[in-house]
């Protein structure tokens, strides 16, 4: 295959390795939460609890680059060896396309960012209302109170 006609392999090299990378982070994460966890040292370990609550959004991350993998990494075959990307193409005008990919970001963009500043300022109000009670229930299960603060987030009580 001529040079030209291969895949990127940058971006595919290092779009593999980000995701692999957080996805092993991720696991290291969980078994260690759940080694506090296990020890009821969970929620009085306080810099491990910041750093999960910075890094909640590196899923998406990972996502996108298992994306960058799988389109950049198999050009320029739609089915190796049966259909090639340039006898895959429909006949839509370039502007087109360009318009739709710039309407696309924008909007995911707008839900991302909406998203991420949502999330991050229900992390640093913390919890309310039921679930800053004291409960009969076994201390080492904080989110017992989920059930019954969302009944009253439904009915409007807070």
């Amino acid at each position: 295959m001529p040079a030209s006609e291969r895949p990127p392999v940058p971006s595919v090299f290092f779009a593999f390795r980000i995701m692999v990378g957080i996805g092993l982070f991720m696991i290291a994460a969980a078994v260690f939460g759940a080694w506090l966890w296990r020890r009821g040292q969970l929620f009085e370990t306080r810099w491990y609890l910041h750093i999960v609550s910075w890094t909640w959004w590196i899923g998406f991350v990972a996502v996108i680059s298992g994306w960058v993998v799988t389109e950049s990494g198999r050009q320029p075959w739609i089915a190796y060896g049966i259909l090639r990307t340039a006898d895959a193409i429909s006949p839509v005008p370039a502007a087109s396309v360009l318009g739709t990919l710039a309407l696309f970001v924008v909007c995911y963009g707008i839900v991302f960012s909406m998203g991420i500043y949502y999330i991050n300022r229900l992390i640093a109000q913390g919890p309310k209302g039921r679930a800053l009670e004291e409960s009969e229930g076994l201390p080492s299960r904080p989110i017992a109170a989920a059930g019954a603060a969302a009944g009253d987030a439904m009915s409007g009580r807070h």
